[in-house]
């Protein structure tokens, strides 16, 4: 998956507030995190002869078949040719499931309510609800409500885009997105489709090596990346503490988060994004090889462990033959191993 996470601050720990920002035709929009259930990468969809206008098709998403929404009609714009880097975002809005077709997405941010301007002259229906300026920069608030409604219309007039040339044709892609479309199916089995939106209940996966791990949202400040930053080397300090960065003028500690929870001293390779997670009194940079999407778990619970080395870990589940790890965030924020006087 394709993210380009920028330096963006997020103050406030209200899900609600937090947003997911998408490219299209060069533009940035937004929708509400609340109404997302997961980012993924574009799998094979089935598409109609006749669809409404903006319907690209349905896929099969974990047993339930959704449709697909291509938004460029509704905000004037001729649709570009797909890729097998876009990426649609699952939303739910009031138990109706449906995904949103983006060329990528670009980051997660916090934005005040108050920060937020209604778009002048917007129809009662229309999918743009509010604005967000920051610098020279304009991102347009998706109304998710809305597109809501234009998936259920059913007798929405009939779209004119043959959506079919416009993806992929060679094999390679055609093989790659039907990779996607299989494992999607075989996830039907490990998702609780209660559309129990709870805030509490997201969490932002990414990698180490060939693991994947999760850290609640509640505890995540920002996302960047390590070129963005200059990392500060200390004498004197264990193979796990790479150093000391300067974000706009706080400083934290840089964490190799691999080294750390493996106990080793080998030497990271290819981590390159950094998560800022946040404590009562302490701020840590997290290096970790890659940020993947956020994603809603339900009924997380505690495992046992008996060994030494999974202290840092709150849960383990299996899904896809693949095991995942829930990090607890709180237990290595109060690490005194982390501690280092920086002042």
């Amino acid at each position: 998956m394709n993210n380009n996470y920028s330096l963006t601050t997020v103050n406030s720990k209200e899900a609600s507030d937090y947003y997911i920002v998408f490219y299209l035709k060069e533009k940035q929009y937004a929708i509400n995190i609340k109404d997302v259930i997961e980012v993924i990468n574009i799998p094979i969809i089935e598409i109609p002869q006749i669809a409404p206008e903006g319907i690209v098709g349905i896929f099969n998403y974990k047993g339930l078949m959704i449709k697909v929404i291509d938004i460029c009609p509704f905000l004037g714009f001729e649709t570009s040719d797909f890729t097998i880097n876009n990426q649609l975002i699952v939303v739910c809005i009031e138990g109706n499931c449906f995904a949103i077709h983006t060329e990528a997405i670009s980051n997660i941010i916090h934005i005040n309510k108050s920060d937020l301007q209604p778009i002048p002259f917007a129809s009662r229906n229309s999918i743009l609800k509010d604005i967000y300026k920051i610098n020279t920069i304009s991102i347009n608030i998706i109304n998710t409500k809305a597109l809501d409604k234009i998936v259920s219309d059913t007798v929405a007039k009939e779209g004119k885009i043959n959506y079919l040339e416009l993806f992929p044709q060679d094999e390679k892609s055609k093989q790659i997105l039907e990779l996607r479309s299989i494992q999607n199916i075989q996830k039907q089995d490990a998702f609780s489709f209660s559309f129990d939106l709870n805030t509490t209940n997201q969490y932002v996966l990414f990698t180490l090596e060939n693991h994947n791990y999760y850290i609640d949202l509640k505890f995540i400040k920002e996302f960047t990346s390590v070129k963005r930053l200059n990392i500060t080397k200390l004498p004197y300090t264990n193979k796990y503490i790479k150093g000391i960065i300067n974000l706009r003028g706080d400083f934290l500690v840089v964490i190799d988060l691999k080294s750390f929870l493996n106990s080793t001293n080998n030497p990271t390779i290819k981590s390159n994004k950094i998560i800022i997670v946040e404590g009562k009194n302490y701020n840590l940079a997290l290096l970790v090889d890659d940020i993947k999407y956020i994603k809603n778990l339900k009924d997380v619970q505690p495992s046992v462990f008996t060994d030494e080395n999974s202290k840092y870990i709150y849960s383990e589940f299996m899904e896809n033959n693949q095991l995942y790890s829930i990090l607890n965030i709180e237990k290595i924020i109060n690490d005194e191993k982390l501690y280092i006087n920086i002042e």
